[in-house]
């Protein structure tokens, strides 16, 4: 039998529509004492988006795959990321992760101007105002979730990554199931030293 577009189309917005009503329920346990979250973008999954998906997704910045960026912990934030988890992997980034994505992927906008925040000159020139003098500055401030982490994470670009070696295996498994996507905890902090 033939099958329209159309009623394609239906079947898989009938689809999302189950999904997204599923993770919406689902419990996510995340430790009080987390602070940050390292969120990044590992598939695209086949048919159309749901629109709250896609939204969530721009929001973030995690338009392309291996885009990553660092959030505060909130229970807000965890109801998005319970919305957009098939399309990521996630957790609680040590203080040596974030050190290491911003020194070797960390780049912000200075007067329009894509820089690699290779030189504390430019964290000085942006930042001396609030106290901040240099890249270790700004690493103990995002790690901790700090007075100017909105700032800083607006000014810094989302960090683009290099796919692990042989890439992501299955990518349509959760993590708890030997897949790819989902909260990692501080597992994240392995995936984090072999994309750098």
């Amino acid at each position: 039998a033939v099958v329209s577009t159309q009623s394609t189309g239906g079947y898989r917005t009938d689809m999302n529509d189950k999904r997204l009503s599923r993770l919406k329920h689902k419990v996510v346990k995340v430790p009080d004492s987390v602070k940050l979250l390292f969120v990044m973008r590992i598939a695209n999954i086949p048919g159309p988006m749901p629109q709250k998906v896609r939204k969530i997704l721009q929001n973030l910045r995690l338009t392309d795959i291996n885009n990553a960026v660092l959030v505060q912990h909130s229970d807000n934030m965890i109801e998005k990321i319970k919305v957009i988890e098939p399309y990521i992997t996630w957790g609680y980034p040590s203080l040596r992760s974030i050190h290491n994505l911003i020194f070797k992927y960390g780049y912000g906008e200075v007067d329009g101007v894509k820089l690699a925040l290779s030189s504390n000159v430019i964290i000085e020139n942006k930042f001396s105002k609030q106290g901040l003098l240099c890249l270790e500055d700004v690493v103990k401030q995002i790690f901790e979730a700090g007075s100017h982490f909105e700032m800083l994470v607006k000014f810094m670009y989302p960090f683009k990554l290099q796919p692990p070696k042989g890439g992501f295996r299955r990518v349509a498994q959760h993590f708890s199931k030997n897949g790819a996507w989902g909260n990692r905890a501080e597992k994240i902090n392995t995936l984090i030293r072999k994309m750098l």
